[in-house]
């Protein structure tokens, strides 16, 4: 088609529909286009048979027309998409379809102004984009060139107030037609405009003293080369450089030879001008950005570099050294300690310079973050968001989410790299604005998490499953709840139970969350709820063996017995469970020769199984009851204490220890077990340990009649039991902390309460208490 002329506008601006809009019927653009005729579908084929002259523009099919034509607008839109945003401005010469004199009808010309409008809005956000780009790396000019061309974006409509508040932003400290069109604006929209900031002030280059240093000591005949990603400072250091003698020089690729014109006072002909220009052993030029420069001047930059008596050169780029260079400065993101004169300057920028110049400019980084993402492509904005959602990548998991082979992932790191935004493992630099994006861009950021998820191993995917709630899909439920069980499961050890429940109430209800989520309800003294949520699981083995649990808790030793008993004997904790609830049972009923024999079975199966934790406990259930009922030696917690080898098992040790010795009234030796006990819940983190180790140091005080001393172990261990949701040791605590305080019908309505919820040896266990009041406390 190349060379044809072609002037029919009706048959012009029918190619152009067909190219915005894709393949459509032909009813369709017979009843769009000549809605009036007689014949709409004879016109069609009028106005076709006049675009035959277009070679192959048009393709035609018994229902369908498509054009198969180049196309200026999406070639524009083509750039918006890769983030080439310089290549898509470039493109516009006016607005879509300026000039065209049909008298089309209404829906036709309505498309023709929808399509020129938005075209305009895609165009204005490209220039406004750019000049804040501009504005960040103090590019004054160039800021305000683009936001002029923003404003008088060709076909778009009047600046809405977010485009205007951004535009003031840029150059409303200036004094020139923008601004006063800025206000004008601004006030027919009543919008508020904020006081003009200041130009750009003239920032000293920081952290860059050593490369100052370096590159200003090249002699004649030597050449520097500073290379680095978009926005790392090249630019800056070389125009720092010009306060030191040295002469700046931008390129300019419009003509050959103009970046050197300046150098000269008669016009460069030709390559030999350049070359014996440059052979002055006078000069000393920094060139900024090779990538830019005309083939001629970097022919005479490359011969220059062969005289070792000509100019001292300094090149900038991002591509790595056409040629070798007397010094090689490949620049990268600024160390904390650089940026140590700015407090926040490194966590809010990564030591980025693009972003430290907003930062220093008081802007948010996180715009001028994916400013520069937007620079870089869609791709690599991709990989960086997605790397800025871990904490600590996983790479294969990351490859796998965005659809990368090895060898493409490996190409995008090393860009990301070279442009300061990440270190080799992928970790980011500038983490806090990419963290405020993602949170900007909330759908994205849930989409991100969602890929992820899927890749990475369980043990590290519940956070993610969890920010991409909304999104998951049926399909997702077995990997989303394998991922909950373990991640609630590393909570569990780590003594952060109330979490585990969190995380196992958001996740898919499986049969394994669900049994879990019953064990740690338990854990947490919750025992209705606990017999609730299992209510509708299977009886097998682990099943039986929580719910005989939970009903023990509930004052139903007989319930337990009956669930626990069928548990078949196996080298497993369903097994061992049930057999420290056979034993639990046993002693609540009296039965303390059976009680022994369970706690013992017990604890060798947690001994087989490697459970140090669980075998510790079984020990210590069968020495108290020991110690209490046959009258053993105390000294064998002692033997227990010194086995436990971490401070959760040696805080249980010391807490029954403490019990059996406040049971036989060695209240002074109690209290000091107790305060151990409670160092080691301090050290764990176990609210559950700390609240029971704060009450027994309470109720000793309060038994020794020291009620001032009792008081704010009693309020402090409330406030445990609160938070960690365990009802029996609330109802304890509250209780004792009601008679302390002479508030004995609270008391009584506390037990009332636990009867209703189904606690009931708790309730009795209170009801004990309360017998002798108002002579005393009587300790559980």
């Amino acid at each position: 088609m190349s060379g044809v002329p072609y002037r029919r506008e009706k048959p012009l601006l029918l190619l152009t529909y067909l190219t915005l809009q894709g393949p459509q019927a032909r009813r369709h653009l017979a009843d769009l286009f000549w809605p009036d005729a007689a014949n709409p579908m004879n016109s069609l084929a009028q106005h076709l048979i006049r675009l035959r002259p277009l070679t192959g523009a048009v393709v035609e099919t018994d229902q369908q027309v498509r054009a198969d034509i180049p196309c200026d607008a999406l070639e524009f839109r083509g750039h918006l998409r890769a983030g080439r945003l310089e290549e898509a401005t470039s493109l516009v010469t006016g607005a879509f379809l300026h000039g065209l004199h049909l008298d089309l009808p209404t829906e036709l010309e309505e498309w023709i102004l929808d399509t020129r409008d938005t075209l305009g809005a895609e165009l204005r956000a490209a220039h406004l984009s750019l000049s804040e780009l501009a504005h960040a790396r103090g590019e004054t000019s160039e800021a305000l060139a683009q936001a002029d061309r923003a404003y008088h974006a060709p076909g778009a409509a009047p600046c809405p107030p977010d485009d205007l508040l951004r535009l003031w932003a840029i150059a409303g400290h200036t004094d020139q037609p923008l601004t006063l069109a800025l206000r004008r604006d601004a006030a027919e929209l009543q919008l508020l405009l904020a006081p003009p900031s200041p130009p750009i002030p003239t920032v000293r280059l920081i952290g860059r003293d050593a490369e100052l240093t370096a590159l200003g000591a090249l002699r004649a005949g030597q050449t520097g080369w500073v290379s680095g990603g978009a926005g790392l400072g090249k630019t800056a250091l070389l125009r720092a450089l010009a306060t030191r003698g040295w002469r700046y020089l931008p390129a300019r690729p419009d003509t050959p030879l103009a970046t050197l014109a300046p150098l000269s006072s008669r016009p460069l002909q030709n390559l030999s001008d350049a070359v014996e220009l440059l052979r002055d052993p006078r000069l000393r030029c920094t060139v900024d950005d090779w990538d830019a420069l005309d083939d001629t001047t970097r022919r005479a930059l490359t011969l220059t570099t062969r005289h070792a008596g000509g100019a001292a050169l300094i090149i900038a780029s991002q591509s790595l050294p056409a040629f070798p260079p007397t010094l090689h400065l490949p620049l990268s993101a600024l160390s904390e300690d650089a940026l140590a004169e700015h407090p926040g300057a490194y966590t809010a920028t990564g030591g980025h310079p693009a972003l430290l110049t907003a930062f220093l400019q008081g802007s948010p980084t996180d715009r001028g973050l994916d400013t520069h993402l937007a620079q870089l492509g869609p791709d690599l904005r991709r990989l960086f968001l997605t790397l800025a959602v871990q904490d600590v990548p996983d790479l294969g998991a990351t490859r796998a989410a965005i659809g990368n082979d090895a060898a493409t992932l490996a190409h995008a790191l090393d860009r990301l790299t070279h442009e300061g935004l990440t270190r080799p493992d992928g970790t980011v630099r500038p983490i806090e604005p990419a963290r405020a994006l993602l949170t900007a861009e909330a759908h994205e950021a849930a989409l991100i998490h969602l890929r992820l998820a899927r890749h990475l191993d369980p043990e590290r995917a519940w956070p993610h499953w969890l920010a991409a709630r909304h999104l998951w899909e049926p399909a997702d439920a077995p990997d989303c709840a394998a991922a909950a069980h373990q991640h609630a499961t590393g909570q569990r050890a780590r003594g952060e139970t109330l979490a585990a429940v969190t995380t196992l109430e958001q996740a898919p209800p499986a049969p394994d969350v669900l049994l879990l989520r019953g064990w740690l309800l338990l854990d947490l003294g919750r025992a209705p709820e606990s017999l609730r949520i299992t209510g509708a699981l299977p009886l097998s083995d682990d099943v039986r063996a929580l719910r005989a649990s939970a009903h023990l808790y509930c004052g139903q030793p007989r319930e337990a017995q009956a669930l626990a008993t069928p548990v078949a004997p196996a080298l497993s904790a369903a097994y061992a469970h049930a057999q420290s609830t056979l034993g639990h049972a046993a002693d609540r009923l009296g039965d303390l020769d059976a009680a022994a024999t369970h706690y013992r079975a017990a604890a060798n199966i947690w001994h087989m199984l490697g459970d140090a934790m669980r075998f510790t406990e079984a020990q210590v259930h069968l020495t108290t009851l020991d110690c209490l009922s046959r009258g053993a030696p105390l000294e064998r917690f002692t033997d227990l204490h010194r086995a436990a080898g971490t401070p959760a098992l040696q805080g249980t040790v010391l807490l029954n220890s403490a019990h059996v010795h406040h049971r036989a009234g060695l209240l002074d030796e109690a209290l000091t077990l107790g305060k151990e006990a409670e160092s080691c819940y301090r050290i764990t983190g176990d609210q559950v340990g700390l609240a029971n180790a704060l009450n027994t140091q309470a109720v000793i005080h309060h038994l020794q009649d020291r009620p001032e001393r009792a008081r704010p172990h009693y309020r402090e261990a409330l406030d445990l039991a609160r938070q960690a949701g365990h009802v029996n040791l609330i109802s304890l605590i509250a209780s004792n902390l009601a008679e302390i305080e002479g508030r004995f019908e609270d008391a009584l309505q506390i037990i009332t309460f636990l009867r209703q919820v189904g606690h009931h040896v708790q309730a009795e266990h209170l009801t004990e208490q309360m017998q002798n009041v108002p002579d005393g406390l009587h300790p559980p």
